[in-house]
C-alpha cells in the first residue's frame, strides 16, 4: 500500500477534435466502438510535450514545491525516441532537482497505473505522468479509436486522496496489443472474443485482489465500449468511467482519464485499473477537483490525415 496520497493533478489534451461521423464519411466504415469524438495531436504535440504541460499544471496546483519532488515516473507507449531517457528529459524540462529519480514506463497501456503506483510508493513527494498518442494502420480500428492526452499527479505524505489498497494480476495474452520494433503502428491479431476475454479476466482478477469492492471503476479504455463489457466480470455493481468516448484511446493515460471522469461525477471510492497482459489496480479514497476544460476546434478528415501523417504536411 502506498505511503503517499494524491495532492494535485494536471491535464493536457490537444485542441483539435474529429468526430466519428467525419471519420465515417471519409472512410465509409469506422471500427471504434463508443468513440464519438477524439483528440488529435498536432505535429509538435508528442508524448513529452503533452506530459510537460500536464505536469506543470500539477506542480503549480500542488502544496509541494518542485524542489521537493524526489521522483518522476513517466508512462507512455509512444516515446518520441526509440532509445533515450524520456523520464530524464521530462525532469529536465520541468526543472526538477538533479538528485530526483527518473523512471520511464514505455511498454504497455498498463504503465500509466504503474507510474501512479511509483509515485504513491515513493519516500516523499513525487510526480506521476502518463501521456500518449497511439497510432495504427489508417484503415484499422486501433487507429480509428486512437486519441491523445496527458494526466499528471503530484503525490506526497499529505493529500486529499489516499490509497485503500493495490493489487496486480499478470498473465500473457499474446497478440492482444503489440507494436513491432521499428514500427509506430499498434497491432492485434484481431481475435475479438479472445481479446475481450483477456480484458475481462485481467480487470476482474486485479479488482478481486483488492480489499473491498469499489463503488466505481476506471479501467484502461482502448475504445468506448470495452470498459463496460469488462466491468460485467467484476463482482458488485460498480459504476464505470472512461473518456474514450470523447478523447479516443489515450493509451497509458486512459485509465487515469477515467479516474478524472469518476471524480468529476463526484465519486470518491474508485479503483483505477491499468490493463495489458494482466492488470494493476489502485483503490483510492477521496477526490481532487478536475478542471480540464479547454477550447477545442473541430477538424475535417484531410486536416486529420495530415496531422496524423497519413498524407504529407501538417494542418
Amino acid at each position: 500500500m502506498g505511503v503517499n496520497a494524491l495532492d494535485s493533478l494536471g491535464v493536457y489534451t490537444p485542441r483539435a477534435r474529429i468526430s466519428a461521423d467525419e471519420l465515417d464519411a471519409a472512410l465509409a466504415s469506422v471500427h471504434a466502438r463508443g468513440v464519438d469524438t477524439k483528440a488529435v495531436a498536432a505535429a509538435d504535440e508528442d508524448s513529452v510535450t503533452m506530459a510537460t504541460a500536464a505536469a506543470r499544471d500539477a506542480i503549480h496546483a500542488s502544496t509541494y514545491d518542485r524542489d521537493e519532488l524526489g521522483l518522476v515516473a513517466f508512462a507512455t507507449t509512444t516515446p518520441p525516441l526509440a532509445e533515450g531517457d524520456v523520464a530524464g528529459t521530462l525532469a529536465e524540462l520541468l526543472g526538477l532537482p538533479r538528485d530526483a529519480a527518473a523512471v520511464a514506463h514505455t511498454q504497455s497501456p498498463r504503465d500509466g497505473v504503474g507510474a501512479l503506483r511509483d509515485a504513491l510508493d515513493a519516500d516523499g513527494p513525487a510526480l506521476a505522468v502518463a501521456a500518449d498518442s497511439p497510432f495504427g494502420d489508417p484503415g484499422e480500428g486501433i487507429d480509428h479509436a486512437a486519441g491523445a492526452g496527458a494526466v499528471a499527479f503530484v503525490a506526497g505524505p499529505d493529500g486529499d486522496v489516499t490509497v485503500e489498497g493495490t493489487a496486480s494480476y499478470t498473465e500473457e495474452f499474446p497478440g492482444t496489443r503489440y507494436r513491432p520494433r521499428g514500427s509506430r503502428d499498434v497491432e492485434t491479431y484481431g481475435a475479438t472474443e479472445y481479446e475481450r476475454d483477456a480484458y475481462r479476466t485481467s480487470v476482474a482478477q486485479a479488482v478481486a485482489g483488492l480489499d473491498g469492492t469499489p463503488d466505481a471503476l476506471a479501467p484502461t479504455a482502448p475504445d468506448g465500449g470495452l470498459p463496460y463489457r469488462g466491468a460485467r466480470a467484476v463482482e458488485g455493481d460498480a459504476a464505470v468511467y472512461e473518456r474514450a468516448h470523447d478523447l479516443g484511446d489515450t493509451g497509458a493515460a486512459s485509465a487515469l482519464f477515467g479516474l478524472l471522469a469518476a471524480w468529476d461525477d463526484g465519486e470518491t471510492d474508485v479503483a483505477v485499473v491499468g490493463y495489458g497482459n494482466g492488470a494493476d489496480a489502485v483503490h483510492l479514497d477521496g477526490r481532487l477537483d478536475v478542471q480540464d476544460e479547454r477550447d477545442t476546434v473541430s477538424i475535417d478528415y484531410p486536416q486529420y490525415a495530415r496531422k496524423r501523417g497519413h498524407i504529407g504536411g501538417d494542418a
